[in-house]
Formats: structure tokens, sequence, C-alpha cells
């Protein structure tokens, strides 16, 4: 009798030892688990900033938009070293496996209607130290569960730009002393619109067409490299971007070639175009890939005409 005693006293305490693994072993024991929360900017794309030149990251008081299981977003603030969320964590409710993506604007680029960014790349940020606010960057998915619960938007998975870059660099050429008179230019025959979906993080190319003008340019000496333009990724007709330099009250027209895939996204590319008193000399431009070393050069050298 004792010893059928002593047995069952065992098995309660072995029983009541593993009721207590667990629940120690249960990640959601005590009730649901918020998530946390690493984010960076791919270490090799720029910030887009006149004064920040060097390689990207975010600072203090930026806000990411996570999306999880493509419905629910959730709002997470940089305070310099910690993500925390802004005003409600996202909670791991179950075992199950969750996945999530993000995305990143300017403050105040928001969703016009539903769940639609509208880009209009004819007004855009130039100059100062503002980030350009059609400079749009997301991230891969993320899939993880309430055992791993950090959210990890790093490394491979880490934030990239969604649209494209373009950026004009002047110089002086035979008849001209500096560039003081250069005033604005035009890129014209593309595509200037687009809507950035917040639930997907996809970019879809709109169907207006035209140019975007740039003035107001403060150039000096023989070389002047313009503020990044933010352009949508797009195919070109032709291959040819047709230039406008406005140069001393006088307009000078060039192409400048596109490859053959186009404009593509988190791409940056680069044209040098010489301006002189007969005309422009466009050189070969160079492509940057965001993520990568530059891939290649093509030929970018195209007619000049003075109008």
């Amino acid at each position: 009798m004792k010893t059928n005693i002593h047995s069952f006293a065992a098995l309660l305490l072995l029983g009541l030892a593993a009721c207590t693994n667990d629940e120690a072993n249960d990640p959601l024991a005590d009730g649901p688990v918020p998530a946390q929360v690493t984010a960076a900017i791919n270490q090799n794309l720029t910030r887009i900033s006149v004064a920040d030149d060097g390689p990207a990251s975010f600072t203090d008081g930026d806000k990411i938009n996570v999306l999880a299981g493509g419905s629910a977003t959730y709002v997470y603030a940089f305070d310099g070293n910690t993500w925390d969320a802004v005003n409600q964590s996202y909670y791991f409710q179950d075992r199950g496996e969750v996945t999530f993506r993000a995305w990143y604007a300017v403050p105040a680029v928001v969703p016009a209607t539903g769940n639609e960014i509208d880009i209009d790349t004819k007004n855009q940020t130039i100059g100062g130290n503002a980030w350009n606010q059609w400079d749009i960057l997301a991230t891969p998915e993320v899939k993880t569960d309430v055992s791993s619960p950090i959210i990890d938007f790093t490394g491979d998975n880490a934030f990239s730009h969604v649209m494209t870059q373009v950026t004009m660099a002047f110089k002086v050429g035979s008849g001209i002393s500096d560039l003081t008179a250069l005033t604005g230019y035009t890129l014209e025959n593309l595509t200037t619109d687009a809507t950035f979906n917040t639930l997907t993080c996809t970019l879809a190319p709109g169907t207006t067409t035209g140019g975007i003008a740039i003035t107001g340019i403060s150039a000096s000496g023989a070389e002047h490299i313009c503020t990044p333009l933010i352009l949508v990724p797009q195919a070109v007709a032709g291959n040819e971007i047709a230039l406008e330099v406005k140069y001393n009250g006088q307009t000078y027209q060039a192409d400048l070639t596109v490859p053959e895939d186009g404009l593509q996204s988190g791409y940056s590319y680069t044209y040098t175009v010489t301006i002189s008193n007969t005309g422009l000399e466009v050189g070969s431009a160079t492509i940057n890939d965001w993520k990568q070393p530059a891939p290649e050069d093509f030929d970018g050298n195209g007619n000049a005409t003075l109008q």
C-alpha cells in the first residue's frame, strides 16, 4: 500500500514537472508576445540627401510601416538605437508563421485613398538636405513566428529603393568660362506618375507622360552635379530621353541614351553633359546598382543642337 502511495506521488510529481517544463518552453504561456523590430537600409545604398552622401542608414525619428500578414500595418520609430512601436506593437497570438514586409517614405507621403500612394515625379523635392519624397524604400518578405519574435529587416532583407534615380552632371566646354548662366534643364517623354501599394509594397507605373523641368539651379565653376532626380522605373521609347538645357537664355537639346531594358527599379543613372557655345556633348552614362557596385557603362552619346 505504501508502495502504491509512493508510486502515485512520484507520478504526480513527474506530471507536475512535465507541465512546468511545457509552460517554461511555451513562449505564449503568459499571453501574446510582442514583436521586436530591427531594420536597416542596404549599406551599399545611398540616402538621397545633398548633405549625406555616405553609407545609408536610418536616423533618429525615422518611422517605418510594418505590414503583418498582408493586412494590418504597425508603425515603428527609430530612437537612434532601437525601434519602438508608435501606437501599438504587433503581438504573436499563436505559433503560426507570419509574413511581414515594410516600407518607408517621408512623413508627408501617405496614401491618398485606400492603400495607394500617388506619385507625381513632376513635383519632387530638389535641393537642400531633405530626403526626396518619392524615394520610397521597401523590404522583401520576412517570415518568422513566436519562437523567434524578432522581425529582421537587415542584410538580405534590408530596405531598398523601389524607384530609379537619374543624376545630371554638367561641365564647361569650348567657349564657356563657367556654369553661372546654367539655369535649368528638362527631361522629356517620360512616364511621370505611378502608384505604390502599401499592402503589397509594389509599384505600378501610370500612364501620364511629359517632361520633368528643373529650374533655379545655382551653378558655378567648371562642373556642377545636380541633385538626383527620382523617376518611375520604365521602358523608354526609342531608348532615348530628350534633354533640354537652359544656358544663358539659350535652349540646348540632346538625347540621353537609355539601356534597352529601360530605367530599372533600384538603379542609378548618371549622365555627364558638356556645354559649349555651339551645343551639348553627352558623354557615356554610368549605371550604378543601388545594391551593388557599378555593373556596367554604356554609350550614352547623342547629337546636340542649339535651338
